[in-house]
């Protein structure tokens, strides 16, 4: 490959990876000018049209989208070999690119990025948080962190930690409606659902032997768990929800734990990360900081 052909593939992922030209040019040390003449001659070696850009919007054309799938394992490899290389002589370094739940993320991983940043210098992180599943391969993720089921057989899984989940309300919305008791109770309740753990609105506890599948209703669902538990505090109904996404509200009272002699199925952490040969020395860096900063979770 030419170093004008890899310069080019570069700057295709480059703005891939940062949504504008603008910004991977910045990322390479380049002219916003020299991004769009790499890509302007990329496109015209290959005959198509790989990008649709307006002044606002920046997405891949189908064309765009097959081809990043065709090359991005490619580069991918490209840059392990480059890691190797660079690992003969030193500490973890780069650009590390990671997915984070949004209020996990934000709750339990930002506040110990400082440190992890001061521990190792040479590694620059770029952190995106979402609740979408991300495709970590396509999208040119080192690593994603991911509560609850996963799907993607060809990412490596570490588990990190489990959180409980725990169902509560508002003290308005209890002494309005009453307390429930026992899980079958909770048919007679608003209740509060996140889809992304489980589509279907049906909850499961667990007492010792006994095993109880409760169908609930109400008037919220969303894939986004903040706005359920901000509705449960101004009383519209019962969430489940895990520990670490309420334990503020718990602590100054605006929510109560409900049916806590039940348990529901806790919540597995994961980090993932492409299956490939070579592990990058950064992600080995921040899979340890994961483990040493997540292992209490709850």
């Amino acid at each position: 490959m030419s170093s004008s052909r890899y310069a080019e593939l570069e700057a295709f992922q480059a703005i891939l990876h940062h949504g504008s030209f603008t910004a991977a040019a910045s990322a390479l040390g380049v002219t916003p000018g020299a991004i769009t003449r790499r890509i302007g001659a990329l496109e015209a070696s290959l005959g198509v049209k790989l990008l649709n850009r307006t002044t606002r919007r920046l997405s891949l054309t189908e064309p765009g989208r097959h081809y990043y799938a065709e090359i991005a394992p490619a580069l991918a490899q490209l840059e392990a070999a480059a890691e190797r290389t660079r690992a003969l002589s030193t500490q973890p370094q780069g650009e590390l690119r990671v997915s984070l739940p949004m209020n996990f993320g934000r709750l339990h991983v930002m506040p110990h990025l400082p440190d992890f940043l001061q521990r190792w210098p040479r590694i620059t992180v770029d952190a995106q948080f979402e609740d979408r599943y991300v495709d970590v391969i396509g999208e040119g993720y080192d690593l994603a962190v991911r509560i609850g089921a996963l799907q993607d057989s060809r990412l490596v899984a570490h588990r990190l930690a489990d959180t409980r989940r725990i169902l509560v309300a508002a003290p308005g919305y209890l002494a309005a409606r009453g307390t429930p008791r026992l899980p079958g109770e909770l048919v007679a309740h608003d209740c509060l659902h996140y889809t992304l753990f489980r589509d279907t609105a049906t909850w499961e506890f667990h007492r010792g032997r006994e095993r109880q599948r409760i169908a609930v209703r109400g008037p919220l669902k969303s894939n986004y768990g903040e706005p359920l538990v901000g509705a449960a505090v101004r009383g519209l109904g019962i969430v489940q929800t895990a520990t670490f996404a309420v334990a503020q509200e718990l602590a100054d009272g605006r929510l109560c734990e409900i049916l806590a002699d039940w348990s529901l199925v806790p919540i597995a952490i994961h980090a993932v990360y492409p299956d490939r040969d070579y592990r990058p020395r950064k992600v080995d860096a921040f899979l340890a900081f994961l483990h040493e900063r997540l292992g209490q979770a709850s």
